[in-house]
């Protein structure tokens, strides 16, 4: 995202460790004291992981926000950045659907994304919820599927599989920080909840049959249905996305484009070999 804003033009400071803890509420007030942000992008977040079973992160999620909303001038904007697990069930969603998550982490994004609607209403601050889909893209961790496939398969390695059928909404995070942006700037904030993907699912299996064609790789090395889904793997998670579609453009889906897809492959192979 700094590097989105400093692209524009935009003078961006990135909060980091060693600017302070967001659950101290005041070394956040010095901190935002100091800074006089004009808007705030909070992306800050405990990292989904499949087996944590940590609720303490429910908590922490909403005071780093209720933190950053209580400091913030009142000329200040905040965009608070919620997800997809915040469904907690497979469909295709609409911003008004209802949200039952079944994760630690999708019930911290669905607690924040109350809080920040409700804190708009009774605060009446500018305050407005990107709830983001499947996010990949330059800064991911090796760990995270497309970059552990790349890396396996560019080593002639097997790479072991779900079943692979699962339908996501994968979105570039380059067009997650140009829509973020957008959405910041538009005037009046109305639209106080937006989905942020691409509306086009594509399945997982496609995607790393994608990746191995333009690695020139032998696509027998997807060994598909070789390990059971992780518990609560949805079979479908994409984003309706209607009501971005009046305000802004949605992004394409980068792997339905072959040029697009290779682009994606050779950045995640170049990630790897930093």
């Amino acid at each position: 995202m700094l590097r989105a804003l400093a692209n524009a033009g935009i003078e961006a400071v990135g909060w980091t460790r060693a600017t302070g803890d967001l659950n101290d509420a005041d070394q956040v007030q010095r901190q935002l004291n100091t800074l006089k942000p004009v808007t705030i992008f909070h992306l800050a977040a405990r990292p989904a992981i499949a087996s944590d079973n940590s609720w303490t992160t429910v908590g922490q999620e909403q005071q780093m926000l209720s933190n950053l909303i209580y400091a913030m001038p009142t000329h200040c904007q905040l965009i608070y950045t919620g997800s997809m697990a915040e469904y907690g069930r497979s469909g295709r969603f609409t911003e008004d659907d209802r949200c039952s998550p079944d994760t630690a982490y999708g019930c911290a994004k669905f607690g924040g994304t109350n809080l920040a609607l409700a804190l708009r209403r009774s605060m009446g601050l500018d305050i407005r919820v990107a709830r983001l889909f499947g996010v990949y893209g330059p800064g991911e961790a090796h760990t995270r599927l497309l970059p552990s496939i790349v890396g396996r398969l560019q080593k002639g390695s097997a790479v072991p599989l779900s079943d692979g059928l699962q339908l996501r909404d994968f979105v570039h995070v380059d067009d997650v920080c140009a829509l973020l942006q957008e959405y910041a700037q538009l005037e009046g904030g109305d639209d106080a909840l937006l989905n942020i993907g691409t509306g086009v699912g594509v399945t997982v299996r496609l995607v790393c049959e994608i990746v191995a064609d333009l690695l020139g790789v032998d696509r027998a090395l997807l060994h598909f249905g070789a390990v059971e889904r992780r518990p609560l793997d949805q079979d479908c998670l994409v984003a309706d996305t209607n009501r971005m579609g009046t305000i802004l453009v949605p992004p394409v889906q980068r792997w339905l484009s072959p040029k697009l897809a290779a682009d994606c492959v050779a950045e995640i192979q170049a990630g790897l070999s930093q």
